[in-house]
């Protein structure tokens, strides 16, 4: 029996997903400290740098996507005996997982001790359960957040109160782990972690549950994150789910924002059905609204994604959101669109699934969408449609300034790539 365990997530956990000038990339609490081990005579400890240590026994290791060929190396150094993987890319592909880690854990799991105990090799699962986030493994000063009204030295930190999601986006990972299913935490569950976060004096947070509108004990779950009085609460919202009634009871416990994704501005999804209506609910009762927004660069001509981005502005000045987040399409393996374009992806690609690199547009196009999607935004902000104040100070107009200098568009030179028509 190991001694010692070690909690790592690929990429490493100081990866912050932006390039080295940024001081305010995104970094919330990594969900493998829900995997830390309760069993007796073992410590835990969280490797944020993903360095191997002599007095590890044991790793446990989560995987995204994009940390694939980097957990791959670390395995072959250290060895698959004391590795056991879990996380999105080994649901997606248990097997070829199983080279680089003696037992592969599949899915959302309630029972990692059972796990570690068992004799055998192979792929285990086991049902999920709620668990408690180890927080105390992790230097919680070491979060950001890149939100509006999130100012610099704001403790943030997140929560969840359930897992899953009962759509079938055909871009996203989610149903692949959760099989579609919601999965909700006891209410006392979810009040000590509450409580977890008041002790540890966080300020700001983030909800992290895939479809919060569709958690079937919502009337209970919101008045007790809404009753600790944090300083700015958000989460997801679903179009398709949110009613009056739901708007109401997040703005009379002190909601901040809702979180929608408009995903690509040329596709209906089912979640989306009703966006137009939720959003206009909260504007209606004061609940901010983010937009996140997937760009599609597969196959359109620079013409043809040029209106794409003025397609996604409009939409932007219809909905008038507090902030606009924007993805470049990335297929990842196990969801609705892998076999249209596993053909063309390489381990090598990879790597850029960051979500800021485009991976599908022609190679003499990257660079244009990089700037266009930085500049579309931006025309955004300074637009007379944008309903708040952006150069602020805040986490989001600190981190717009990084990108401006980055891409030079401060002063309006954001036009020379995208101007709005009018």
């Amino acid at each position: 029996m190991a001694e010692k365990v070690g909690l790592m997530v690929f990429p490493e956990f100081v990866d912050t997903h932006t390039d080295e000038l940024s001081v305010h990339g995104q970094r919330l609490e990594p969900s493998v400290l829900y995997m830390a081990p309760d069993l007796p005579g073992i410590e835990v400890e969280f490797l944020e740098r993903n360095v191997s240590q002599e007095d590890i026994d044991l790793y446990l290791c989560s995987i995204y996507t994009r940390g694939w060929k980097q957990f791959k190396e670390f395995s072959q150094k250290v060895g698959r005996d004391k590795v056991i993987a879990g996380g999105y890319h080994p649901t997606a592909e248990p097997e070829a997982t199983l080279p680089y880690a003696h037992k592969v854990v599949p899915g959302l799991c309630g029972d990692v001790e059972s796990i570690i105990e068992a004799p055998e090799e192979g792929i285990h699962t086991r049902p999920f359960a709620p668990r408690k986030m180890r927080r105390d493994l992790v230097d919680m000063d070491k979060m950001h957040q890149v939100f509006p009204d999130v100012r610099p030295g704001m403790k943030t930190g997140s929560s969840n109160s359930s897992v899953g999601c009962p759509y079938d986006c055909d871009f996203c990972s989610t149903p692949k782990l959760s099989g579609r299913r919601l999965h909700a935490s006891p209410l006392d569950v979810v009040q000590e972690d509450i409580e977890d976060l008041k002790e540890r004096e966080v300020e700001v947070v983030f909800i992290r549950d895939e479809s919060f509108a569709t958690h079937p004990k919502f009337k209970d779950v919101v008045p007790l994150y809404g009753d600790a009085d944090f300083s700015i609460l958000y989460s997801f919202g679903t179009g398709h789910a949110m009613t009056e009634d739901k708007t109401r009871l997040l703005a009379e416990n002190n909601w901040h924002s809702l979180c929608f994704g408009l995903e690509d501005v040329g596709v209906n999804y089912r979640k989306n059905l009703g966006l137009a209506e939720a959003t206009r609910l909260c504007h209606e009762y004061g609940i901010n609204i983010t937009l996140s927004f997937i760009v599609n660069d597969d196959g359109k001509t620079k013409e043809e994604a040029a209106q794409n981005y003025q397609a996604l502005y409009d939409a932007f000045v219809s909905i008038r959101p507090a902030q606009v987040c924007a993805n470049f399409l990335m297929p990842f393996p196990g969801t609705g669109i892998w076999d249209k374009y596993k053909d063309r992806i390489t381990e090598d690609d990879f790597d850029k699934y960051d979500s800021k690199t485009p991976i599908l547009a022609p190679p003499e196009l990257r660079e244009w969408h990089q700037y266009m999607a930085v500049a579309v935004q931006l025309a955004y902000y300074h637009s007379k449609a944008y309903p708040r104040e952006f150069e602020c100070g805040d986490t989001q107009h600190l981190r717009f300034q990084e990108l401006e200098e980055r891409f030079d568009m401060a002063d309006g030179k954001w036009e020379r790539w995208f101007k709005p028509q009018k």
